[in-house]
């Protein structure tokens, strides 16, 4: 009892944080604003981030970088 980061559950601060960036960065321009895409971008940053790792000053421009590489809307 007491230690909760150890198998991968989030704290409070920790999913702020990281629905911070999720709001963000779904609320640009050139995201896919398909359901679809959302879903799959917010697996990415729990599989890619998981508890007790996330640093949002560290890692937003790399979250950002990826975003814009697999989630960018077609402008067709």
């Amino acid at each position: 009892m007491g230690n909760y980061t150890s198998k991968g559950t989030f704290e409070p601060d920790e999913l702020g944080a990281l629905k911070s960036v999720f709001d963000e960065l779904t609320s640009q321009p050139w995201f896919d604003a398909s359901e679809e895409a959302r879903e799959s971008f917010a697996k990415y940053l729990f599989e890619t981030f998981p508890a007790v790792t996330f640093d949002p000053v560290k890692h937003r421009s790399i979250i950002e970088a990826s975003a814009r590489m697999f989630y960018t809307r077609d402008s067709a």
